[in-house]
């Protein structure tokens, strides 16, 4: 892995304290911001033709908006990937309604085959989000627990979901604005694109996989909500930052490389 957590967080210049529902609307905005000045200028043309001039920032919270509707509630396995603790990735196997991983590459393959605009359109949707959430640590999850959406965690005066902490609060800890968030991390996700950050999705589930001692590695509480200390919380801020530059980095190599650049 050329790009790897702890590389991304030393051109960060923050600390990371890990060796070891998707990235809201926030997230899948950010990483969209940073992707684009990444596509190549056919690329760039194709995306703003079969997005109606949509950028990717608007394009990626699409899939989330209409998973709930009756006639795409069978999309709503296809944000995340269930694997326990002790199962290698290599032994993983999709399950028939399909996942994250199957997601991807199908839809990439539909972008890039289909001869139909209105499957292009919809397969363009797909991959601008489904990239982005391979990278939330928590899409590759537990399925005791939902991936973390049946444990609760606390912070400050804040109760929420270990999930929602994951897709939501922790890019908030800094207090800076989506803007800014994705001007701090654009200089690592170019860098990243220009190294050649074409590794398979399988990569990208293996690094979230791999984070899951630090995602639960907090002090759990027999008497409510687990406490997230501060080590944590740092250490959160980093990890999402970082997600999100390679989720952009490999985003734009995904779209330029399928829409012929």
């Amino acid at each position: 892995m050329a790009w790897t957590l702890a590389r991304c967080a030393a051109l960060l210049g923050i600390a990371c304290a890990s060796t070891a529902h998707a990235f809201g609307p926030s997230g899948h905005r950010i990483a969209g911001l940073v992707a684009e000045p990444l596509l190549c200028p056919p690329a760039a043309d194709r995306v703003a033709e079969l997005s109606d001039g949509e950028g990717l920032a608007a394009i990626g919270i699409w899939a989330d908006r209409i998973r709930g509707e009756d006639a795409w509630r069978h999309t709503a396995p296809w944000h995340f990937m269930n694997i326990d603790d002790d199962v290698p990735l290599e032994s993983y196997r999709h399950p028939p309604e399909g996942d994250v991983l199957w997601a991807i590459e199908h839809h990439a393959a539909r972008l890039a085959e289909s001869r139909d605009r209105a499957e292009r359109v919809e397969a363009l949707r797909f991959v601008v989000h489904f990239v982005v959430d391979l990278h939330q640590p928590l899409h590759v999850g537990r399925a005791a627990d939902r991936g973390g959406n049946e444990i609760d965690v606390r912070y400050d005066d804040v109760q929420v979901s270990l999930h929602r902490f994951w897709d939501n609060d922790a890019l908030r800890v800094a207090g800076l604005s989506e803007r800014e968030l994705a001007e701090s991390i654009a200089p690592v996700a170019r860098m990243a694109y220009l190294a050649g950050a074409d590794e398979p999705p399988t990569v990208w589930a293996a690094e979230s996989l791999a984070l899951r001692p630090f995602v639960y590695g907090f002090r759990r509480s027999a008497r409510g909500p687990a406490p997230l200390d501060d080590a944590y919380i740092t250490g959160a801020d980093t990890i999402v930052r970082v997600r999100l530059a390679q989720a952009a980095a490999r985003l734009a190599h995904l779209l330029n490389r399928t829409l012929g650049c």
